[in-house]
């Protein structure tokens, strides 16, 4: 039974994997809505509950969004190894 489930965001934006366990947790929390159920059943103590597979928060939650880190590299990256004086596109620039 190491099933993963998916976790998406309010918006359905995806944001991790988690084990189902954890997944059924925020259902019955209230903190999360089934969009995709598996044929397997898990016994609980109110009876068997079917295992999800894709759930969505109810709630928006935020990430920080990535840092690009300026270095040389990522700024010829950036241009297509493009020279912005003289046009000429190279690796090595």
């Amino acid at each position: 039974m190491g099933q993963e489930v998916l976790v998406l965001n309010s918006d359905f934006e995806p944001l991790n994997v988690c084990h189902f366990r954890r997944a059924l947790t925020m259902v019955y929390l209230g903190k999360a809505d089934v969009l995709h159920e598996n044929q397997n059943r898990v016994p609980t103590i109110e009876g068997d509950m079917v295992m999800p597979s894709v759930v969505k928060l109810r709630h928006h939650v935020r990430r920080p969004l990535p840092e690009l880190k300026l270095s040389r590299r990522t700024v010829f990256a950036r241009d297509g190894f493009t020279c912005q004086y003289c046009g000429l596109q190279s690796k090595d620039l």
